[in-house]
């Protein structure tokens, strides 16, 4: 047997072909295996004598048996061959994905195959990453920014009063309503005492503007057409509703001053408005750091990517387009459309769904694989226990067992409480590693990052120093 191997788009490729003496002896080898499957007049299945038997194959029955043999030849000259074990053993190919077989060449004299492993996706060429620039700036906190954040705390704040008025585009509605289609009533097209904040957009295009004007106690038909894009049997079909309104609300804010100050609770409980407003003040500094620096170190690891060079295989991308879709899919059927219905509802064609399925999966993988090259060029340590811990906030025994204790009492299967938890644990542990990246980046280019631990131990070591003064004036 003679073999070559080559790395190619993703793939391992092996060309392999025997001779004719290789050939004739799983020829014969296969042709007698294949002879005890076959009866022969006057004799039991599989004892009749070879010659008697062969004479009752075909010779492309013989001609895989013979394909058999040899593949099996190779699978065990494979494994003791050193540059394919080197493979094997740095886990570069894949065997969730069976390795493809074409038969080259065919005749008594030569057999020649090619077999293509799918490789593990590698980044073959790491991009620059140090020295990088961007252009992502911090956005300045203004008086006007604060002055709306502490209007919005308002309007979470405030009181829905029944009105007697007109209802109008901002007042929640309280309604009964029956939908009907060429007189009959529609699946899914009524509900009693259902609240409707009137320009939510939450109803189909049409209905909301026909609630307003009316009052508290108003019986009313709504006519509409439904939209093209809305499942069958309604799309473009024209329906009414019947409408009855109970109520009417209208949200009543709290006026802006030193006591709404003192009726917040948490991070903003305030004295007065005055510290109302420091506290909205750094807590929207601390959110626009927190932006522009996620900015920041998107940009500039995106630099790197684009800068870098990948290497995997069309059929790996496809299975995970194949997994994503079926997951996307099976999400949509539990709310009683089919993925066709669900398109057609968001205006989405196949092709543009699956392209987008597609890319989006790749920029992840490249991501992905970046984030690794950065660690390992970088030397970054991978999160040990004691810091899976201390990001779940607790042994990670204890969390397996809660979890386990939790996932079984909601029904679910041994298989998928195991897979849960090492999903999530998985997860749990590269968020750090490419936290752990992203500081290294901004670092490497001239940024200072605080990270949340070293901010925590900032407090507790600021907390500690009075105590410590206090110890030492008592000596």
């Amino acid at each position: 047997m003679n073999r070559t191997f080559k790395n190619e788009n993703g793939h391992l490729i092996a060309n392999v072909s025997f001779g004719a003496e290789e050939i004739s002896k799983a020829t014969e080898k296969g042709i007698r295996k294949l002879c005890e499957g076959v009866t022969v007049p006057g004799f039991r299945k599989g004892k009749a004598p070879v010659e008697e038997a062969r004479r009752r194959l075909r010779g492309n029955e013989v001609a895989q048996a013979t394909i058999d043999e040899l593949l099996k030849q190779v699978d065990s000259s494979f494994m003791k061959d050193e540059e394919f074990s080197s493979y094997v053993k740095d886990s570069k190919i894949l065997g969730s994905f069976r390795p493809s077989v074409s038969v080259d060449k065919f005749s008594d004299t030569e057999v020649a195959f090619t077999i293509r492993y799918v490789l593990r996706p590698v980044c073959e060429k790491l991009g620059a990453y140090k020295g990088l620039k961007s252009s992502v700036t911090e956005i300045p906190v203004t008086d006007s920014d604060v002055d709306h954040f502490i209007h919005d705390l308002a309007k979470d704040n405030a009181e829905l009063v029944p009105t007697e008025e007109h209802a109008r585009l901002g007042n929640t509605v309280n309604i009964d309503f029956v939908g009907l289609m060429n007189g009959k009533e529609f699946e899914g097209g009524s509900a009693k005492g259902f609240d409707l904040v009137l320009g939510s957009k939450h109803f189909v295009p049409g209905f909301e503007e026909q609630v307003v004007s009316h009052k508290a106690g108003d019986k009313f038909d709504i006519s509409l057409t439904m939209p093209e894009n809305y499942p069958e049997p309604l799309s473009g079909k024209p329906v009414v509703f019947k409408v009855t309104l109970n109520s009417v609300k209208a949200s009543q804010l709290p006026e802006i001053n030193d006591e709404f100050a003192t009726t917040l609770s948490g991070e903003f409980a305030s004295k007065d408005l005055a510290e109302l407003k420091e506290k909205v003040r750094k807590h929207l500094l601390n959110d626009n750091h927190h932006r522009y620096l996620t900015a920041l170190v998107n940009d500039l690891l995106n630099q790197v990517r684009d800068a870098s060079t990948f290497v995997f295989a069309d059929e790996y991308i496809d299975n995970l387009v194949a997994q994503r879709r079926a997951a996307e899919e099976k999400q949509v059927n539990s709310q009683g459309l089919t993925l066709a219905e669900y398109l057609k509802l968001i205006n989405k064609k196949e092709e543009d769904y699956e392209k987008q399925l597609h890319d989006g999966i790749v920029a992840e993988l490249k991501a992905s694989l970046t984030y690794d090259a950065i660690a390992s060029a970088e030397k970054i340590p991978s999160p040990a226990q004691a810091d899976l811990e201390k990001r779940l906030g607790s042994p990670v025994n204890s969390f397996i067992s809660n979890l386990t204790s939790y996932l079984k009492a909601q029904k679910v299967s041994d298989q998928q409480v195991q897979n849960q938890i090492n999903n999530y644990l998985n997860q749990v542990f590269i968020s750090i590693l490419n936290e752990r990246v992203q500081t290294r980046v901004l670092e490497l280019n001239g940024y200072k990052v605080t990270t949340e631990e070293e901010k925590k131990e900032s407090k507790e070591e600021a907390k500690a120093e009075p105590e410590e003064k206090k110890a030492e004036e008592n000596k």
